[in-house]
Formats: structure tokens, sequence, C-alpha cells
């Protein structure tokens, strides 16, 4: 396995990332590959490496830092909404000339993933591990999260280095989380490490879905994909994503035992078996 850092300058952003590639890659004419997509606040590669060490399906992976958070940063000015998020991946992957892969998104990062398939640039797999927009059936509990979200990312705007607001925002996306006074403060320090992008992630997502609660309420894939929901996460989410299982067309959900929205910390192996599988059943598939 080699890691090599990337840092590109494109229309929207200086773009920072991560290419993780295997040796087979250099020889492979149609290299299979996955884009990793972090949540809010929390840079690409700290997210990502627990899953990645796991990951065997793939020739290479790239993991990019969505800016203002971690090594990216933004040319335009004001608050960014995720369809600028996923413009700036459209530039890093046609600066990579990236045409074909799977996608997998982290709370945020699912959201902005959608986009991208929205937009036709992704036509693979789709992973999304607790979207940030498929948090319930019910439009009301879309729109209270959305102003819980709006909440937190004034109030970190206007105070980068309290406290309340964070641990707000962890109430808010695990609530039934067993509390860990020094889990929940590393998780704070490296959410504040990058407060301006967490709260412009927070209010992208905030604006989304207060714009039409009803629309992630029936929102059904029309890819072929997977759910990851912890099992200690709100029982409206994983209802909903068993809803998204049913009604599409090719589509599955994991609740993952003992494991709240933090999952892709705690839960590396098994998310990581459960995309390995998928995988490999789309392969045979196409043979």
């Amino acid at each position: 396995m080699e890691k090599h850092p990337l840092n590109i300058h494109t229309a929207i952003a200086e773009q920072h990332a991560s290419l993780i590639q295997y040796p087979s890659a250099v020889a492979s004419p149609q290299p299979r590959r996955l884009l990793l997509l972090h949540g809010a606040g929390v840079a690409g590669e700290t997210t990502w490496t627990y899953v990645t060490n796991y990951l065997t399906e793939w020739d290479e992976i790239l993991i990019p830092d969505l800016a203002e958070m971690g090594g990216s940063r933004f040319l335009l000015s004001g608050a960014p909404g995720k369809e600028d998020y996923a413009q700036q991946v459209e530039e890093l992957l046609d600066a990579l000339d990236w045409q074909a892969f799977d996608v997998a998104g982290y709370s945020f990062g699912g959201m902005v993933a959608v986009e991208l398939f929205n937009r036709g640039r992704a036509g693979g797999l789709c992973y999304l591990l607790e979207p940030a927009m498929l948090v319930s059936a019910d439009a009301s509990d879309v729109a209270l999260k959305a102003r819980d979200y709006l909440s937190v990312a004034e109030r970190v705007l206007r105070d980068p280095a309290g406290e309340q607001a964070y641990y707000d925002f962890l109430d808010s996306v695990s609530p039934q989380r067993v509390r860990n006074e020094k889990v929940d403060a590393l998780t704070i320090s490296r959410l504040r490490s990058n407060a301006r992008g967490f709260a412009f992630a927070l209010q992208a997502v905030a604006t989304s879905l207060s714009a039409d609660p009803q629309y992630y309420t029936r929102w059904q894939a029309p890819w072929r994909g997977m759910s990851f929901v912890g099992e200690l996460s709100a029982a409206g989410m994983y209802q909903r994503h068993q809803q998204l299982a049913e009604q599409s067309t090719d589509w599955s959900v994991r609740l993952i035992p003992g494991a709240d929205h933090s999952l892709v910390f705690t839960r590396p192996r098994m998310i990581a078996a459960a995309m390995n599988e998928l995988k490999q059943s789309d392969l045979q598939a196409s043979l």
C-alpha cells in the first residue's frame, strides 16, 4: 500500500487529499476506485483511516478534505451550500481524471455523495453512513434537526472556543451514546480545530433540510448501495433507512451493534467487511 498526499489548486478551492494505492493498481488499465467523503468538522484521513485498514476490494482510494476542514480551503466568499462542496469534489476528480468509482459518504459527506450521484458524476456503488439528510421518515423531525444544526452553527461561529454548542451537537447526533468524558473531549477538540468549516457544513445541511423536509422523508435511491446506522442512534433513523431499502430498487441497510453516530470510528472492521461484501457481489454480477 502506498499513500500519496495531494495538494491541487482548482477553480473553487485549494484542495488537499490523500490517495491510497495498492500495487495492483499500477498495472491495471481500469483500477477499482473508491471515493471517501467525511462528515462535518473532522478531516478526511482522520475520519477514514480505521476503515481503510480493512478495505480489500479497491485498487485506489481517494480521501479529500472538504473545504475549511483539514487542508482544503474555498476560494469563494460567503457561506457555502452542498452544491459548492460537490463542485469542489468534482473539480478534484477532474484534475485526477477519475471517471468511474464508488462513493462512501459519512454524515455530511453522505449528503455530498448523493449530490454527486444526482449530478451524474458518480455511477458506481453508493455507501451512506448515517447520512445527514436521512434522519427520519417524519418531516417534522427533519425540520427540527435543521433548526438544531443551524443553532449549533450560529453559536460556533460566534464563539468557536465555547464548549456547549459542540456538546449540543453530540447530543443531537448521538442522544443515546454511552457518555464518556474523554471521548467527548477528544471529539470536541477535533471539531473545534476546524470550527469554521464545521459550522459551514452544518449550515449547508440545515439549509437543505429546511428547504424541503418532505423530500428527505420520501427520497429513494436510484442506484445500488447500502446504508449503515448505529444501533444506539435514534430509532427513527433506522426506520427511515429500512424504508429506503424497501422502496429502492437495489438497496440494503446494516444496523451496527453497539454503535452511535461515531460508528465510522468505533466499528471500522464491521463497516469495511460489509463494504467489501457488496463490492464482491457487484463484481461477480458483472462477470
